[in-house]
């Protein structure tokens, strides 16, 4: 009987304390509702006699915007266009006296604030293309606090302008900015700043790129002046450096392939003109190719990169493999003709003197007629090799000196990227 009283007496407390529980719950929410709806009618309240042309503090003190970003992924780099592009969260605070409230949660809400406050005219100076994100609806927020401050993030890509230094192509380090700057107030009105901070007012989320590593970033605060006046500016440099691997692969071992290739009509004799011929004018098209599709991926530009020394030389290589061919044909192998002639000069010495012994009448004579015509001479193992001189030495001279020019080559531009 005392066990099912205690039971019961256990379970009346549980039923009472839950039902406590959700009376403190229902409070807890209608209390939340209350300032939730408070903040609202405060809001619409400031809005009622808000002008957005005008910038908080008019006539004071510049408004303060601190920025910053987190780069979500970068694009494609183009060097034909000399652009860059990445995807960004821009994100901005300042202060506007005119929005405080006494609410103790920031107001939030997802909505393109510009039809509804004043906002700062931020721009990026050299961008080319820029777009916001509205997919399902606009990527922004807005937050305010009750102290007045306000902070505003949208989603941007942006394709931005960089200038390049190509002359080391493709072992280039490139170095590209995003310039940020107000459109129509001077420092008197707006001033802006990074958000402090150990990433120094950028984030990144994603530095991974095809053909590109991303070395370092950094951000710097400068002023810019013309004649309409000295105006904020935000500057951040993205430091990459371009990877070899697909260059490697499709240009420098493909011509050294080209360059070799071409040593072989050192290797055939002088007088198969068709075959070093062909195989010669077939190297020099397939490097004419290769530097055309090579140049047509990067600008046009008015000095020679780094890749141009080394498929001129290449191809330089390859010319002088068929100007070679041409010294064969127009200069003898001394040493071949010498032994030729002394050759012939004892054959003739022989046939000289059958002849003399057939006119003096000699005992002989009768003899000549039973000589039968002489075998052709077999070619002994001592007898000169048919390969020309020049052939020989060209053998030795081609790879030593194309050689010399990849060490060369290689010491020096690697110095310069260490530079």
């Amino acid at each position: 009987m005392e066990t099912k009283t205690a039971v019961v007496i256990v379970l009346a407390v549980a039923l009472e304390l839950v039902c406590k529980g959700e009376d403190d719950i229902d409070e807890n929410y209608k209390k939340s509702m209350e300032e939730a709806h408070s903040l609202s009618v405060t809001i619409n309240k400031n809005l009622e006699n808000y002008d957005r042309k005008l910038r908080p503090n008019a006539g004071g003190k510049p408004v303060m915007v601190e920025v910053e970003f987190k780069v979500i992924s970068f694009g494609e780099i183009k060097e034909v266009n000399m652009e860059y592009s990445m995807d960004i969260f821009f994100r901005q605070w300042w202060k506007d006296p005119r929005m405080r409230h006494n609410s103790s949660k920031p107001f939030n809400m997802a909505y393109d604030p510009t039809s509804l406050i004043w906002t700062p005219d931020t721009y990026f100076w050299n961008v080319k293309h820029a777009k916001y994100h509205r997919v399902t609806r606009e990527n922004m927020r807005v937050r305010i606090s009750a102290d007045g401050e306000i902070y505003f993030s949208t989603r941007i890509s942006v394709v931005a302008h960089c200038d390049m230094d190509l002359h080391m192509y493709p072992m280039d380090t490139q170095t590209c900015e995003l310039r940020i700057e107000s459109y129509a107030h001077t420092m008197d009105d707006v001033d802006y700043k990074w958000r402090s901070g150990n990433n120094k007012g950028i984030e990144i989320v994603s530095s991974k790129m095809a053909q590109f590593d991303l070395l370092r970033y950094e951000t710097s605060n400068d002023a810019s002046i013309n004649s309409k006046g000295s105006f904020a500016k935000l500057r951040a440099e993205f430091k990459f450096r371009r990877r070899l691997d697909y260059h490697m692969s499709s240009v420098y071992l493909p011509e050294v392939i080209l360059v070799v290739l071409s040593w072989c009509t050192f290797f055939i004799t002088p007088s198969a003109v068709p075959a070093r011929v062909s195989l010669s004018i077939t190297t020099i098209l397939t490097t004419i190719l290769l530097s055309s599709t090579v140049n047509s991926e990067i600008p046009k530009v008015s000095y020679l990169k780094s890749i141009d020394f080394f498929m001129l030389t290449s191809f330089g290589f390859i010319f002088s493999a068929l100007v070679e061919y041409i010294i064969v044909l127009n200069t003898s192998n001394v040493f071949w003709r010498k032994k030729t002639k002394e050759m012939n000069h004892d054959t003739a010495e022989e046939g000289l003197d059958d002849i003399v012994l057939k006119l003096n009448g000699s005992p002989k004579k009768m003899e000549l007629s039973k000589l039968r015509p002489r075998k052709p001479m077999e070619r002994s193992a001592d007898a000169p090799s048919t390969d020309h001189w020049v052939d020989k030495t060209s053998r030795v001279l081609f790879p030593a000196l194309f050689v010399l020019f990849l060490m060369i080559y290689t010491v020096h531009y690697k110095s310069r990227i260490e530079e």
